[in-house]
């Protein structure tokens, strides 16, 4: 009597805690995630040299590279597609404090190699404004630093600094990425920038953010300035 009770209490603590694929809902696996549900999604074969979007040509640089004319950043690579099922895990991880669901991405990025990251370059997140930090607990950009530059042992700084509490992005259309952005950041060193630099950024939309933020290294005596991101939108 008393192992079939064992077993009927089992059985119900299974069904009633067995994990849940936060995208489709269904039984998840030991990884959190169902096994049709895929946030990692990689950007593979030719890219645009300069701004990072595929070619289906054999060419260097793509016929329509004006994503970079007039701003400061000279080279921009992202790493995955910012799929649906990409937007509903980083959506958790920002918006429901749910962090835990940064290890897919951090086990991702510790099996990869990463040959768009060039040596001599010094790595800087994207920064946060104090009071979303405070807010939020984390900034996901410091976070996929921590990974790239333990795993390539790069130069870190953290002396790029927001200044200004904005409207989130994602809320805003073109010309107003812009506006939103303007004097936002700044150097908060008495060192000099170094004069090579690779921007650390979670997801790549219109590059308003990253344009910002180098242009205020490039007026602090930046050379080169690249970007890399861990997702790409698929609106191209």
């Amino acid at each position: 009597m008393f192992r079939f009770l064992s077993n009927i209490l089992d059985l119900f603590l299974s069904i009633w805690f067995s994990p849940v694929c936060p995208i489709c809902f269904n039984s998840a696996s030991s990884t959190g995630l169902c096994q049709n549900c895929n946030p990692l999604v990689p950007i593979i074969g030719r890219v645009c040299e300069r701004c990072g979007i595929p070619l289906t040509v054999k060419l260097d640089v793509c016929g329509e590279c004006d994503l970079l004319k007039g701003n400061q950043v000279d080279k921009i690579r992202s790493l995955l597609w910012f799929t649906d099922e990409a937007k509903i895990i980083i959506h958790l991880v920002k918006f429901k404090n749910r962090y835990e669901w940064l290890e897919i991405f951090e086990d991702y990025l510790r099996g990869i190699t990463f040959p768009f990251i060039e040596e001599g370059f010094t790595l800087i997140p994207v920064p946060i404004h104090r009071r979303k930090f405070l807010r939020r607990g984390f900034n996901q950009s410091e976070i996929l630093l921590g990974i790239i530059g333990e795993k390539l042992q790069h130069p870190i700084s953290f002396d790029l600094k927001k200044i200004k509490e904005t409207k989130p992005q994602s809320l805003l259309g073109g010309l107003e990425r812009k506006v939103n952005l303007y004097g936002s950041f700044e150097w908060d060193s008495k060192e000099p920038v170094p004069s090579k630099v690779i921007i650390i950024d979670d997801i790549f939309t219109t590059g308003e953010t990253l344009k910002a933020c180098a242009r205020v290294l490039k007026s602090r005596g930046a050379e080169v300035v690249y970007a890399w991101t861990l997702f790409r939108t698929l609106d191209l």
